[in-house]
């Protein structure tokens, strides 16, 4: 099989369920119970609100053609950071699906929010691994990110507990 020719770009409406999938798969292979219908209703915010005039955070994806339907995504927040002393990005989501990993698209997405933050006076950027996922440490290392010697951890509002 011919490597397809991956565009990177800004999502549309008509991707909104995809991109639903993709987080679905996403958090689905991370062992967290959440719906589909939950992140249907997640991505519709995500790319509606990817086209506001000000935007509060970055999505973009990978589709492998033009108009075909994504076969990866990226969604980093903006926020204010100590650590970096002025505005952060927090890169809440990297997903690829299986049959277009190592392809380097994954690397692609991450200078895709490289070099949005570099043209737009970003400070800092955030990314995490979830433990044993060595692919993803290795392909962060590599690209310049630093290890930080703390631990993250989580509070849900609400009454599902999942991870």
């Amino acid at each position: 099989m011919d490597k397809p020719e991956i565009l990177y770009d800004a999502p549309t409406l008509a991707d909104i369920k995809r991109i639903g999938q993709l987080f679905f798969e996403d958090m689905t292979d991370l062992g967290v119970g959440i719906t589909d219908e939950d992140m249907f209703r997640l991505a519709t915010h995500v790319v509606e609100g990817s086209m506001a005039e000000e935007p509060t955070f970055l999505c973009r994806v990978a589709r492998p053609g033009p108009g075909v339907e994504p076969c990866g995504v990226v969604l980093a927040n903006f926020n204010w950071s100590l650590k970096f002393a002025g505005r952060a990005m927090w890169i809440e989501e990297l997903y690829v699906t299986p049959d277009f990993r190592r392809m380097g698209i994954g690397r692609e997405l991450v200078d895709v929010v490289l070099d949005y933050a570099d043209q737009h006076g970003f400070r800092g950027i955030d990314i995490e691994a979830y433990q044993g996922n060595t692919p993803a440490s290795v392909l962060y290392r590599t690209m310049g990110f630093h290890r930080l010697g703390r631990e993250r951890f989580y509070y849900r509002l609400g009454p599902q507990e999942f991870l």
